[in-house]
């Protein structure tokens, strides 16, 4: 159940003409997501409001209605009058107290169906649902549609995931951005070469010989992949969830963050794969670990797939970053047995040390961050 952090009364939901939101029948005040501010509120009113709630000092504030971790106070600008309202970067929910949401995006509640007025009581309720729930499902269709843009087509047909509303940012990731650049000039100077199979042996990780080049390999193997598809795939969820991570850790600490997953996944690679002779390459490990981070620390997130017959879009579905994490994981696991019994040349242990150090992090971040006895970032 949603509770109020001003009166803790409880939440119900109401559906208006650019989404629902969740009100207070008591207070008047309403959390609403930033999905539904994306339709209602301009670019750049939100990009401040992020920034602000970013550097806000994290002294005790408000309760979030989702995790009931305290909230950021923050106070943009252009409102008038001023405002101060309450942002949870995490479950991406901003709280505002009676009258403030219409100061800053005025809405329309959903229509009652025509001619209920003429109906009785038990009837108007009746056709009531029928139309509350026909507008549930158009808003859906809609908000599909609004969240996606054009080219996250081209991942879809793939077969990839698409994330759903991402959140707005509030410090470019120069890391995220740069690494990825790192990874694809190396691998396409290697190609353009023609020497990328030598690479990879001369600075691939080998289990059996940890210590080549004093150790570095261990580095060096983050940055090398061992074909044009293994690239995109690893960029890929680099660039659409590490953005976000490093923009919530800052960057030394999602550096620390990458480098713990890598490390984690060699070892664990190291420990327990049977082919100690052959090298091992891929960010897939560190990766891991920012997915993981992502979905613990964003548990509202939302990613897409796309059901498809080959090329021919069907349907798009949706699921919580929190249960793609937890299907992801059971994949690995499955993965893992697969390369211990050396049916299978990827990685999937690499991928479960990567797991295991990205949850750990976020799970003592949002302990951390729960405590209002300790400073937070």
């Amino acid at each position: 159940m949603l509770s109020c952090p001003g009166c803790a009364g409880r939440l119900s939901r109401r559906a208006t003409d650019k989404g629902a939101v969740y009100a207070c029948a008591t207070c008047g005040g309403r959390a609403v997501a930033m999905g539904v501010l994306r339709r209602t509120t301009s670019q750049g009113f939100l990009r401040d409001l992020w920034q602000q709630a970013a550097g806000a000092p994290r002294l005790p504030g408000r309760p979030c209605p989702h995790c009931h971790r305290p909230m950021a106070a923050v106070t943009p600008p252009d409102t008038r009058p001023p405002v101060v309202l309450d942002v949870c970067r995490s479950c991406q929910i901003v709280w505002f107290d009676r009258k403030e949401y219409e100061a800053v995006a005025p809405e329309q509640p959903v229509a009652a169906p025509a001619g209920a007025e003429e109906l009785s009581s038990t009837e108007a309720e009746a056709v009531g649902l029928v139309k509350l729930q026909s507008q549930r499902e158009l808003a859906k269709l809609k908000d599909q549609r609004h969240s996606m843009q054009g080219w996250q087509w081209l991942p879809a047909i793939l077969g990839l995931p698409v994330e759903f509303n991402d959140a707005a940012l509030a410090r470019r990731p120069i890391l995220t951005w740069g690494l990825s650049l790192v990874m694809a000039v190396l691998f396409l100077g290697g190609l353009l070469a023609g020497s990328g199979e030598q690479i990879i042996k001369n600075w691939g990780f080998i289990p059996a010989q940890w210590a080549r080049h004093g150790g570095l390999t261990i580095l060096t193997s983050f940055f090398l992949h061992a074909d044009v598809w293994h690239l995109i795939g690893n960029l890929y969820f680099f660039l659409i969830f590490g953005d976000n991570v490093e923009d919530h850790l800052g960057h030394g600490a999602f550096l620390l963050l990458l480098g713990a997953s890598h490390l984690a996944g060699v070892l664990l690679h190291c420990a327990y794969d049977p082919r100690g002779d052959v090298p091992v390459v891929g960010a897939s490990a560190g990766i891991s670990g920012v997915i993981a981070y992502y979905a613990i620390l964003f548990p509202k997130a939302k990613i897409g797939m796309l059901l498809r017959f080959w090329l021919i879009p069907i349907y798009w579905f949706r699921m919580s970053v929190v249960t793609a994490l937890v299907l992801y994981v059971l994949l690995q696991f499955v993965g893992a047995y697969a390369q211990i019994k050396g049916f299978s040349s990827v990685s999937a242990l690499g991928h479960l040390g990567g797991l295991t150090v990205g949850i750990v992090a976020a799970t003592a971040v949002r302990l951390m961050r729960s405590d209002p006895a300790m400073k937070r970032r």
